[in-house]
């Protein structure tokens, strides 16, 4: 799989956000050739292949180019200039039997439901009629066939047009209308076939993304009744269809869902099939560098948006390829310094990201942490059955599990999982953990009211001496913390606690970290002037979870502040408390010792 021979490489000519196969080819874009997969797609004997990547990897692009390839000319069907003209240069266009059988030879029913979504119910079945009367103003000239019911294209237009009402006043279909619905890529279909003497194909991508929206909008039960009907409707075993082809992120394993129509064909990011068909290869992205002159950014390139393991397959995301190609080739940019940039990470999947470091039991974060450090974990392959079960009263394996799928997470390499439902997984590339980042920072941050409370607590605690609720706080606090840097270091809890109170400074107090005072540093300071009062604290790391070794360097916490003499300045001022504690680390537990003279100032 090469490159497009002629394709003109500068400036705007780098496609991206394109995701049109034809207007991509005409205007002489970049375009990663995915042709010669389309002999294996469709000769594998799949009569519903249902195509499971995470978002920005291409399946939208991949769509249009197989809709452009089997699509006829409805004027004149022997017609096929157009395919030639736009596969000439291809690698499809090699197989010249392939190309006569189903080049340009099919009806092609082509929609997307990444749109068919609103904040209501209502509004989401309004943006589904929006699509269907797209297509009924496509197929339009069937309205002139005597031999055809078409009378729901014109219906369909009409509820898009607002001539007729979808719903009641009491907020429910109004009569024939569900039924109109569900029935209308069917009916298409059929009209289809009668019309040409040749069953249609039907393309639906992103079929998932309206349950996403209807999860996160409170509208999921029924939404995924009119899915599960269009879906049964279109694409159960038929003669009035050629082939179907799905798109998506999910499989919900719901009966229901699937029960209108059995002959689909899963094909997920785990499954050897299709498994390099959409997104880019490791070595399809090294050939597209080295065509624009940027072979040495490879290793930048791939450490960003790579590290993906379909199934075996190296791959690269090729959002994040292209759109770094689009700006460093912009005017005044350096193309061979300048440094790939963060594309997922406004993503709306990443949504996922926060909700598991809010909703994980303290076990799983543990397990999160891992990952962030670089590490792999042996998760159980969740099965969906709905979409709200991804987001309530959920474990670790299942949100990891929906990582997997939207690519925050990838099968390592070489790892053997104990049992053929686990795998072992681990974070992909810079750009995820980025991701993983920013959202730590907003959740561990004062804005997160929940989160800012408790650190007010601990700062609190720390000020009036109470040891016994300071190891309490900072315990729970532990529990929940994620951060991309490794547990290992001392400097990870340094950054942790100095973090937490910070965001408790104030016009009377402050926190300071690692000043010079006495002898040496001190980590952490908190300098209440008001009301000359002062906490002392110095961090260590220690070497193991039992209680004795966490209270040896506690205690050697401890003798550093007295022997380096850190409250000699507060002494000074006359400040009437000091506290001084010792506070060891490991893991997500630590132990809190106090100085016991702790008045000094007095």
């Amino acid at each position: 799989m090469g490159i497009k021979k002629d394709a003109a490489i500068s400036g705007d000519v780098v496609p991206a956000g394109v995701t049109d196969f034809e207007k991509l080819i005409k205007s002489g874009m970049v375009y990663v050739d995915k042709t010669s997969c389309l002999e294996e797609l469709l000769n594998s004997g799949s009569m519903v292949p249902m195509i499971l990547r995470p978002g920005k990897f291409g399946k939208t692009l991949f769509m249009s180019m197989l809709s452009c390839f089997l699509e006829m000319n409805y004027q004149n069907p022997r017609d096929r200039r157009r395919q030639r003209k736009l596969f000439r240069d291809l690698a499809i266009s090699e197989n010249k039997a392939f190309c006569a059988k189903h080049m340009g030879r099919y009806p092609v029913i082509s929609l997307s439901l990444k749109d068919a979504d609103g904040e209501t119910f209502q509004d989401a079945v309004k943006a589904i009629i929006r699509v269907f009367a797209g297509l009924s103003d496509k197929f339009d000239f069937l309205t002139r066939r005597d031999d055809l019911d078409t009378v729901f294209l014109q219906r369909i237009r009409d509820l898009n047009a607002g001539k007729a009402r979808v719903f009641g006043n009491d907020g429910n279909f109004e009569s024939s209308i569900w039924c109109l619905l569900l029935s209308y890529l069917g009916d298409l279909a059929k009209c289809l076939h009668q019309a040409f003497n040749k069953p249609p194909v039907i393309i639906i991508d992103d079929w998932d993304h309206p349950l996403q929206k209807a999860t996160a909008r409170g509208y999921y039960t029924d939404m995924i009744d009119i899915i599960q009907g269009i879906l049964s409707a279109a694409l159960k075993d038929s003669s009035d269809i050629f082939r179907g082809f799905i798109t998506g992120v999910h499989h919900i394993s719901y009966q229901s869902i699937y029960s209108g129509f059995n002959n689909y064909d899963l094909c997920s990011i785990n499954d050897p099939f299709c498994c390099d068909f959409i997104g880019f290869t490791k070595d399809e992205t090294a050939d597209l560098l080295k065509r624009l002159n940027l072979k040495n950014r490879l290793p930048d390139i791939i450490a960003q948006y790579g590290g993906y393991n379909f199934a075996g397959a190296d791959m690269v995301c090729p959002e994040g390829v292209i759109r770094f190609l689009a700006q460093a080739f912009r005017p005044g940019n350096n193309s061979v310094a300048f440094p790939p940039e963060n594309f997922r990470i406004n993503f709306n999947e990443s949504d996922i990201i926060e909700i598991c470091m809010k909703s994980l039991r303290s076990n799983g974060l543990e397990r999160l942490q891992h990952l962030l450090e670089g590490k792999t974990e042996e998760i159980v392959l969740r099965k969906f059955t709905s979409y709200p079960a991804i987001t309530a009263n959920t474990d670790f394996d299942t949100f990891a599990t929906m990582m997997l799928h939207t690519g925050y997470l990838t099968v390592a390499r070489d790892a053997v999982p104990s049992a053929r439902n686990r795998a072992v997984v681990k974070i992909p590339n810079n750009e995820v953990l980025e991701c993983f980042s920013d959202k730590a920072e907003t959740i561990f941050s004062e804005s997160n009211q929940e989160w800012l409370e408790k650190a007010m607590t601990l700062r609190d605690a720390l000020l009036s001496g109470d040891t016994e609720q300071v190891q309490d706080i900072m315990n729970a606090m532990m529990r929940r913390f994620i951060s991309v840097r490794d547990t290992s270091h001392e400097y990870y809890y340094h950054m942790f606690l100095s973090g937490v109170l910070s965001m408790t400074s104030d016009e009377d107090i402050d926190v300071i970290s690692q000043i010079e005072k006495g002898d040496g540093c001190p980590d952490i300071i908190i300098d209440n002037t008001r009301n000359r009062e002062a906490v002392i604290l110095e961090l260590k790391k220690a070497d193991g979870r039992k209680y004795a070794q966490l209270e040896k360097w506690a205690l050697d916490a401890l003798d550093q502040i007295r022997t380096h003499d850190y409250d000699r300045d507060f002494k000074d001022r006359k400040y009437r408390k000091i506290y001084s504690f010792g506070i060891s680390f490991f893991g997500k537990e630590c132990l809190a010792l106090k100085m016991p003279d702790d008045s000094a100032g007095k």
